[in-house]
């Protein structure tokens, strides 16, 4: 169960609003979709887990937290936001890729390395895997509109699991749906 550790002066904050819809609506689908979940969440953040067990396991994990620069001097404007999704399920086949932001060294290892590859039409991102196999073209295909957006922040295959980090304040379980009733993980 998802519950709020705000104080009362809180609760009649917009941004309690906001994160308590949130917060809401993520308990609903999980439910929807025969999970559970469980979390916390107040005006400046909330932090919630969902675990849906169908024929596979997904688990799903977002985070928010604002921050202050502590200093009464300085503007409110210098709050930072930090935004996160976790999906965590079953690895894809037996491969081990990972798929992240570029960055100035990418230019350098490319060329010492062929494990550095590009992705079709995504040049924020960087491939890193031995091979370029069906299941990862079809997983950036279902990802591809939070590569193009670049709220993807890295997807990581290795012997255990798929975990897909995304930073973002959306929920977006259209995309997770798909993803969800793909038949590319194991």
């Amino acid at each position: 169960m998802i519950e709020t550790n705000a104080s009362p002066s809180e609760q009649s904050s917009p941004f309690y609003n906001t994160n308590k819809k949130f917060c809401l609506t993520f308990e609903n689908f999980i439910k929807e979709h025969q999970g559970f979940s469980e979390g916390k969440y107040n005006a400046w953040s909330y932090s919630v887990i969902g675990k849906i067990t169908t024929s596979k396991t997904w688990i799903l994990e977002y985070k928010k937290s604002t921050l202050t620069s502590g200093n009464l001097l300085f503007s409110s404007k210098t709050q930072n936001l930090f935004v996160s999704a976790i999906w965590k399920t079953h690895r894809l086949e037996n491969e081990k890729f990972v798929i992240r932001k570029k960055n100035l060294n990418d230019l350098f290892f490319k060329i010492f390395n062929s494990k550095f590859k590009a992705l079709d039409n995504i040049s924020k991102y960087t491939l890193i895997s031995k091979n370029k196999s069906k299941s990862i073209s079809d997983l950036t295909t279902i990802l591809r509109p939070l590569l193009i957006s670049g709220e993807v922040y890295q997807i990581s295959n290795d012997s255990k699991e798929l975990v897909i980090e995304l930073r973002t304040d959306k929920h977006y379980f259209d995309i997770f749906k798909k993803l969800r009733d793909s038949n590319i993980i194991d």
